[in-house]
């Protein structure tokens, strides 16, 4: 570290780069993090937590504060020339592997404030005041030159992430075209106080004729978030896209007349207190890496506006590329491995933007759609819950497919329950918390197949310290002499979930997501797939 001021630095402190800084810290990475606002920024922001985000923050030790920060948003209603269209349900039934069957509206700022709180228990805090001037790299490094009111200065590290926004400096620096195009209309969004007839938990979308208007509960007495058109003559040129300073907060009484338009009598505003203008846009940059130089967050995609997703997608960006980083920093990650997180990101927000692009262009006309689809089904597409990678490079498959249904490589790591030999439970998702990747070792007889247990026995001498294993089975009896730890499945559940019908192998990444699976006997070729993945083992 002597010739570096640092080995990350993370340039932008919304949410993005506060769960980058988080993470690397939690993977015991020297990380700074800049930001060149003075202050935090109190304006309305991006609103909607969703389930997987939630399970990332529940890693953290986090999701409990956030659901008290925030409102559990328990349906939809979607209204039409006054009447009401139809309920969609968001309060889902519990469902195996889901701990957070939910939507959670949460403002922007509480959860900037919850994790630089967090960072700041782990050792780190954002240095304030600070902006970003250039940036220069060479194969061993990066410089980035950043200034106060007072100074310049250097910083010199081995890795520079921008999280730093829509209108981003860091892509800019890199010269990556940020491709796409803007919508014609620009956005208000204000948070206000509603007296009448809102359920305090529940959405609400009002339609009439081609204006819509969206109301949508924040924590508080009578709180919600409008999201409208904004009607008022613009000053935005056609080229800007994201949060826009028009320079003229929306004034209550325009709001009250837009709501009066299109939705039911008898809600009276009575306090603004706060708005923000946008202009939606669909971009992705042409790339999410350039040598040591990453993009993450809406310096990397923009979407339109719905359900959070351009906040969700960015905080996964920032789960998905620390652990690489750490990898790599800690000499047992490949140049193969952090490539992936472009690969794998990038083919994402591809998909998040044109499932929030269809929402947001035929919103009316997906009405009929949204009847007759199951809404547990909508939401868990909404909530990222189904999001994977599968068939893309460095996710592998061998022996007898799972099935249609069951889980595949590439796959979100479902939670379940186990049992320790002494009847004490506990959840999947405790076992994967912490910085390692988790091989389960799933067999249904009295003893763990020898193909199973010589790859268990070369990973726990030769890759401990990047490997897990966990050994599952169905009946519940005492451990075989050598097998810890052993947790029992009762009734198959968790193997039928993951797809374990036969006796395999199943890795899961730091990430969460299933890498690689194999029945017993292709279990030996996970050491082939770890050497390309973390490099090879030295003798």
């Amino acid at each position: 570290m002597a010739e570096f001021d640092t080995e990350v630095l993370v340039v932008g402190a919304g949410p993005v780069g506060l769960m980058m800084a988080v993470e690397l810290h939690r993977h015991d990475v020297a990380c700074r993090i800049i930001e060149r606002s003075p202050e935090v920024s109190l304006k309305c922001r991006a609103l909607h937590v969703q389930a997987r985000t939630l399970e990332l923050l529940e890693h953290l030790g986090l999701a409990e504060a956030a659901m008290e920060l925030g409102v559990r948003v328990r349906a939809e209603n979607i209204w039409k020339d006054g009447n009401l269209l139809q309920r969609i349900p968001l309060d889902w039934d519990p469902l195996p592997g889901i701990p957070f069957p939910m939507m959670l509206n949460l403002e922007q700022n509480k959860l900037e404030a919850l994790l630089s709180d967090h960072l700041t228990r782990l050792g780190g805090r954002v240095e304030r005041g600070v902006a970003l001037k250039g940036v220069s790299q060479v194969p061993e490094s990066v410089t980035a030159t950043v200034g106060t009111p007072n100074s310049v200065d250097h910083i010199r590290c081995r890795y520079l992430v921008g999280c730093d926004g829509s209108t981003s400096l860091v892509r800019k620096e890199m010269g990556l075209p940020f491709e796409g195009y803007p919508y014609p209309d620009t956005y208000i969004m204000a948070d206000v106080e509603v007296e009448g007839w809102l359920a305090p938990e529940e959405s609400h979308r009002f339609i009439r004729g081609e204006e819509v208007l969206l109301a949508t509960p924040i924590r508080g007495n009578h709180r919600f978030r409008i999201v409208m058109r904004d009607n008022g003559p613009s000053q935005v040129s056609p080229s800007e896209y994201g949060f826009i300073d028009e320079g003229r907060p929306a004034a209550l009484q325009d709001i009250q007349r837009a709501l009066d338009r299109v939705a039911r009598p008898g809600l009276h505003l009575i306090n603004n207190r706060k708005t923000s203008h946008y202009r939606v846009s669909r971009r992705l940059a042409s790339r999410f890496r350039k040598g040591r130089i990453f993009l993450a967050g809406d310096a990397a995609h923009l979407f339109p506006d719905a359900g959070g997703q351009g906040m969700n997608t960015g905080i996964q960006d920032a789960w998905a590329l620390a652990w690489r980083l750490a990898s790599d920093l800690r000499g047992f990650g490949t140049w193969t491995l952090l490539g992936s997180y472009e690969v794998e990101r990038r083919h994402v927000a591809a998909e998040v933007a044109d499932r929030t692009e269809r929402a947001f262009r035929t919103r009316t006309e997906l009405l009929d759609l949204e009847v007759e689809e199951s809404p547990q089904l909508w939401m868990q597409n909404w909530a990222q819950l189904e999001t994977n990678y599968r068939g893309l490079p460095g996710f592998e498959e061998h022996g007898s497919r799972p099935g249609k249904a069951a889980l595949e490589a590439g796959d979100r790591a479902p939670d379940g329950n186990l049992e320790l030999p002494g009847k004490d439970s506990l959840r999947v998702f405790d076992l994967l918390k912490g910085t390692s990747s988790h091989a389960f070792f799933f067999f249904r007889g009295l003893e763990l197949p020898s193909e199973l247990a010589r790859l268990a026995a070369w990973l726990e001498q030769h890759r401990s310290h990047q490997v897990r294993c966990h050994f599952i089975r169905e009946i519940c009896s005492p451990s075989p002499e050598g097998l810890s730890p052993l947790y029992c499945d009762p009734g198959g559940a968790l193997a039928t979930r993951y797809g374990a019908r036969e006796d395999s192998v199943i890795l899961v990444r730091p990430d969460g997501y299933v890498g690689f699976r194999a029945d017993a006997m292709h279990a030996d070729r996970l050491l082939g797939w770890l050497d390309r993945l973390l490099g090879p083992v030295e003798d």
